[in-house]
């Protein structure tokens, strides 16, 4: 084994306190978790071991930000790289007491989480006090449902675990794992704390969006936390490079934050063979439970689902994921709401339309490349289409009004020709700019180039 300078490391394994590696415990690939044990194990050839700091509740590809989380570890284990998640605060729980980890979690080697217990793919808090939250919060939901109101039924999250205050109990877990990760990447720019752990090794932070622009709108309540321009700057400045999601977030950090490499890494898709024509009169929407999406529907309920169903009253929309959540009333006539749909493949074949009516929001909105890989007609607003607008260019209909965006989908109900016709351009413009040679290229190179400068052969331990 050849001998790397001491600021470079050869890829260890990170044994437990104990001083041994516990044994694999998923269920399905190679990922595990542990509650009090960080590690990072050899025992077959990488190119080095990439380390991903998070704090936010990961289970799988259910959301935009953990859809790219994976996307990028995903990219890493097929360069030659093994990536692995340590989460060092047990507050991406959240109120909710358990989770269950899906299939894809297995992109990672290993994943530990401090303050929890496991059994199989089933994740459970420790904390009493999830559990009395959880349980209120499914009782105030019930009252509201019930037509019941006052402060008390009011919902009450939990704070943003990933922006909030880090914890010493979080930094004396973070530091079991400082002596051998070659790689670090910070989850969000509120991770860039982490970097002081790892002294001399490239890091990295996965941007996501900018934060300081989701103050457009002042009457909103987003559900993430506010930073200044000023501050998010400063985090950012801490890594050695920021990986953005689309083009004008990258330019931003070449503008900015000049100390910093810009990484351009879109979310990559894989797209199906052909254009799916769907089902006419059905829409499809899908999304998570954020401040944009809600406030966007809010605005497509209000202006152009009344104006659509006037000119198509048997025309429906389906609504899947965690959105829903952010809805107390009644779903308009005609609108569905889903809830967490684990398989997306039967709703994409069967709409005729998906829409993305955000009307603020920064980052690359994920569900859009989505639609378009789906070989879907997408009406789209300009805000959902900010960094891309190149790459969609004939490809999405741009509407930023209840009227135009009405008159897009009646047109695209009433004709099937352009429907297809648009759902192709899309379904080519997906093939073209979101594969994941296109996508990745950038980042693995910056892996590449970040890579220990020493070799190990298979099996050898610390």
């Amino acid at each position: 084994m050849s001998i790397s300078p001491p600021h470079s490391l050869c890829p260890l394994s990170l044994r437990d306190a104990a001083g041994g590696n516990r044994p694999d415990a998923h269920a399905a690939g190679k990922s595990r978790i542990d509650d009090d044990s960080p590690a990072i194990r050899a025992g077959s050839q990488t190119k080095g071991h990439v380390l991903f700091v998070s704090r936010q509740r990961i289970v799988g590809k259910t959301n935009g930000s953990s859809a790219y989380l994976l996307d990028l570890a995903t990219a890493a284990r097929r360069a030659g790289f093994t990536p692995h998640l340590l989460q060092p605060s047990p507050n991406i729980m959240g109120r909710w007491p358990f989770m269950r980890l899906r299939p894809e979690m297995a992109a990672f080697e290993t994943h530990a989480i401090r303050g929890v217990i496991r059994y199989r793919r089933w994740v459970v808090s420790r904390d009493p006090g999830v559990f009395i939250d959880a349980a209120l919060a499914i009782a105030c939901r019930i009252a509201r449902r019930a037509g019941l109101r006052g402060v008390w039924s009011t919902d009450r999250p939990r704070p943003y675990s990933i922006a909030a205050a880090w914890q010493d109990k979080d930094r004396t877990y973070l530091q079991r794992a400082a002596d051998h990760a070659d790689i670090v990447i910070a989850d969000y720019a509120f991770q860039a704390e982490a970097f002081m752990h790892f002294v001399n090794r490239p890091s990295a932070i996965v941007m996501h969006d900018l934060f300081h622009r989701r103050d457009a709108q002042p009457d909103v309540t987003d559900s993430v936390a506010k930073l200044g321009k000023d501050d998010e700057i400063a985090l950012l400045a801490k890594a050695d490079a920021v990986i953005a999601i689309q083009s004008s977030e990258a330019h931003f950090i070449l503008d900015n934050v000049p100390g910093s490499s810009a990484i351009l890494a879109p979310m990559a898709v894989n797209t199906v063979s052909d254009v799916q024509p769907g089902k006419n009169g059905r829409l499809l929407f899908v999304g998570s439970n954020t401040a944009p999406n809600v406030v966007g529907l809010e605005w497509f309920f209000r202006d152009v689902w009344p104006l659509v169903k006037a000119h198509s009253p048997s025309a429906t929309l389906d609504i899947a994921g965690t959105v829903n959540a952010g809805f107390a009333e009644t779903a308009p006539a005609g609108v569905g709401f889903l809830g967490l749909v684990d398989d997306l493949t039967s709703l994409y074949t069967d709409a005729a339309i998906v829409i993305s009516p955000l009307t603020f929001g920064s980052g690359l909105k994920i569900k859009l490349v989505e639609a378009m890989a789906n070989g879907k007609a997408v009406v789209a607003t300009g805000v959902t289409l900010q960094g891309v607008e190149a790459e969609c260019d004939g490809a999405v209909i741009r509407a930023d009004t209840g009227v135009q965006f009405a008159e897009a989908i009646v047109t695209l109900l009433d004709d099937d020709h352009r429907r297809i016709a648009l759902a192709r351009a899309a379904l080519c413009a997906a093939k073209t700019h979101f594969s994941a040679p296109a996508c990745h290229a950038e980042f693995i190179a910056w892996l590449e180039s970040s890579r220990p400068t020493c070799s190990i052969e298979p099996g050898i331990t610390e």
